[in-house]
């Protein structure tokens, strides 16, 4: 049995947000079966206010990504595809040079965990389940420089992994890729990990209208997920789950719930009380709502509002106009590189009902180079005039 389902839409940023705000709400609603953890105990009431207002947020959301998507397809067919054949997807000069810049990252990582860690303790911190604390060594005396270089290894693993998969191309640096990203992935955060899945999908299906999935092929494909992030789950904070008496399925599922769901309960609970957390800074959310203490990207709404109070929301729809436009332009230039900060911007999207990553440090990295690296590359090539005019020059470029 298979599902059919309309992909180009679905890999929108208008649409994308809209799915993970559904999954949001979904995932809140999900009983607890008197075994799952959801990140709080008292369930927020969603009343008129909150209602009305969180219709209003999302859906300022959904049509500012909407409109700057049709603006920036608009303005895409004064310009026309970018027919040049070294920032192809399938080149090698950029894909190269990212996995370059991101191996800096990480090895710049390892050598900052080990400065302030020994082997030995490093090893006691994962067989104990405490692996975030590797991770938080980078945060003693933190400051912005080349560890940041490690959120980079988004492209070329994505890169590796759409040609291991549709083009069967195990080459060492292909796999090298995805090593740097499973070590990535168990040292920074696993956000790297589902950022990775969501734009390796999206070069897959790119030129798609629709696709058809097999069941059988997709319940796979969820239960080896499921199993990463159990397993990833269970490495960082297995003494929590052991204190609550949880099983390996029931913890791996109820991280899932909790990092999903837990968002919308913020959101409900701020919305009530927009006018309190407005202009205030630091967590008065936690006044208001039930959310348990360890868990910090709660609503990027109820974030924004501390933040901005409600100037957060002319702000949005800035961020939202303009990431629109953005995809929808660089997506237009056919099957090019830029194809992945597309896969950062959607990512962005698919993530804004808990966080806003647009103005993280992550996020940050990913757009400037991934604007910035093939754009110096195109700037150089026509001023020097090695990108040759002619159609012989052009074989082979997929647009």
């Amino acid at each position: 049995m298979k599902l059919a389902l309309p992909i180009r839409s679905i890999f929108r940023p208008s649409w994308m947000s809209m799915i993970a705000v559904a999954a949001s709400f979904a995932a809140w609603e999900l009983p607890t079966f008197g075994v799952l953890l959801k990140g709080f105990t008292q369930k927020e009431d969603l009343d008129l206010t909150s209602s009305v207002t969180l219709f209003c947020w999302y859906s300022l959301i959904f049509t500012c990504f909407y409109l700057g998507q049709k603006l920036g397809a608009a303005f895409a067919r004064t310009k026309g595809p970018l027919l040049d054949p070294g920032l192809a997807l399938d080149a090698n000069g950029i894909y190269y040079a990212f996995t370059v810049i991101s191996t800096v990252g990480i090895v710049s990582t390892l050598v900052q965990i080990f400065v302030n860690l020994s082997l030995q303790q490093a090893l006691m911190f994962i067989s104990l389940g405490q692996a975030n604390a590797l991770k938080d060594t980078l945060y003693e005396q933190y400051h912005v420089g080349i560890v940041s270089l490690r959120y980079l290894i988004l492209y070329p693993a994505s890169i590796a992994l759409y040609r291991i998969i549709r083009q069967k191309r195990y080459s060492p640096i292909n796999l090298f890729n995805v090593m740097m990203l499973g070590i990535s992935t168990f040292l920074s955060s696993r956000l790297i990990l589902m950022a990775t899945m969501l734009v390796t999908c999206f070069l897959l299906t790119h030129g798609k209208r629709r696709i058809r999935i097999s069941l059988a092929k997709l319940a796979v494909f969820a239960g080896i997920v499921f199993l990463i992030l159990a397993v990833l789950n269970i490495s960082r904070n297995q003494g929590y789950y052991e204190r609550n008496r949880q099983s390996f399925f029931q913890a791996g599922l109820s991280e899932i719930v909790t990092y999903v769901g837990s968002p919308f309960q913020v959101a409900v609970g701020a919305a009530k009380v927009s006018d309190q957390l407005a202009g205030f800074g630091g967590d008065d959310y936690r006044d208001w709502t039930d959310i348990d203490y360890n868990l910090n990207t709660n609503s990027a709404f109820a974030l924004l509002l501390q933040q901005m109070g409600y100037w957060s929301w002319p702000y949005v729809a800035l961020v939202c106009l303009a990431m629109g436009f953005a995809f929808a332009f660089m997506i237009s230039l056919g099957k090019t590189v830029f194809l992945l900060p597309c896969g950062a911007i959607l990512y962005g999207s698919a993530e804004l009902w808990r966080l806003d990553l647009f103005q993280q440090g992550a996020f940050i990295v990913w757009f400037v180079f991934g604007l910035g690296l093939p754009g110096a590359l195109l700037f150089f090539r026509r001023v020097t005039g090695v990108l040759s005019k002619s159609p012989q020059s052009l074989s082979g470029f997929s647009h």
